[in-house]
Order: structure tokens, then sequence, then C-alpha cells
């Protein structure tokens, strides 16, 4: 039994460790804005790992490694020195996708339930992102209805390429893990 727990664990990674190396598709150009891996990796990781400390844990260091790679390497520019890639607010919205996923894990994997986790997923990620831009915006956004609304509007655009990336990414990670643990736990 703990052959098969470490063969499934190490297949885990390796899907975290392509997620975390996906999140690079964004030097393609700013047409890919928002197209990226993170949201389908903290869902799959949720679900597959036995333990929910263990699917959040794994998320949050993902981003985490990725985000210091990222800022340091493509976005230095914007920070004054090494970016320790730390954003507690996105951190914490990717450790819920986890621990949403972790919910699924007790139902049996359907396209009902693929599709509303997905679903589910983006559209939670968009109010609450979106919010907390809007909160934490000191000129940007007036602090009323209508600043809100300008915030949410303003996010719209986004949505494209997020949908996209988290049925595009949650068919790899999660139709690629069923195929690749019958194949490696068959052995």
């Amino acid at each position: 039994m703990s052959s098969i727990m470490t063969k499934k664990t190490g297949i885990l990674i390796a899907f975290l460790f392509l997620a975390i190396a996906s999140r690079f598709i964004i030097l393609a150009g700013p047409a890919w804005a928002n197209f990226s891996p993170m949201a389908s990796m903290a869902l799959f990781a949720g679900f597959y790992f036995p333990k929910r400390i263990q699917g959040v844990l794994f998320t949050v260091i993902s981003i985490w490694i990725s985000n210091i790679l990222l800022n340091n390497l493509l976005y230095a520019s914007y920070y004054d020195g090494f970016s320790w890639g730390f954003d507690k607010i996105h951190l914490s919205l990717f450790a819920l996708i986890a621990v949403l996923g972790n919910q699924f894990s007790h139902q049996a994997i359907n396209g009902k339930t693929f599709i509303g986790m997905n679903l589910l997923t983006v559209l939670g990620f968009f109010l609450l992102s979106n919010f907390a831009v809007w909160l934490s915006s000191e000129i940007t956004y007036s602090k009323n209805l209508t600043g809100l609304i300008a915030c949410y509007t303003a996010g719209i655009p986004f949505i494209k390429n997020s949908l996209l990336s988290q049925f595009t990414f949650s068919i790899l990670f999660f139709g690629g893990f069923e195929a690749v643990k019958v194949k490696v736990l068959a052995q």
C-alpha cells in the first residue's frame, strides 16, 4: 500500500511542477493574460491529495515558488530589489480553491461535477479577487456600489482566458492524472 501511495504522490508532485512551468505561458504575450494553470492546479491538488492540508500546502507552495520566479525574472522592474512573491490575498484565494477541490473529492467525478467545480472556481475567483481589488484600491474605484460595479466591469475581459485556461488545464490535469495513474499503479 505504501508503494502505491508513494507512486501516486510522486505523480501528483510531477503534475504540480508542470503547473509551475506552465505559468510561463504568459511570456507568449498580453493576449494570454489570465491564461494560467494555477486555479486548475489548486482544484486538482485539493481533489487528489488525501488530506485537505496537503492540497492547500502544495497549492500555496507551488504558487509561491512560481511567484518568486516570475516576479524576479519577468517582472523585476516592478519591484525594488528581490520579491518574495507573497501575495496573501491571491494565495488565500487559491487555498480556498484547493479546499473546494477537497470538498468535491468525496464525489465520483463525472461531466456534471467536473463542469460545476470548474465554473465555481472561475466565478468564485472572479468575484472574490475583484472584490479584494475594489476594497483595497485607494484611488481607482470609489467605495460605493458604483465603484464596485466599475471594478467588476473592468475584470470582465479577463473571464474568457480564465474560463479557457481553467477547462484546458483541468482536462489536462484530471484526465492526464487518471490516465497515468491507471498505467503506473497497474505496474
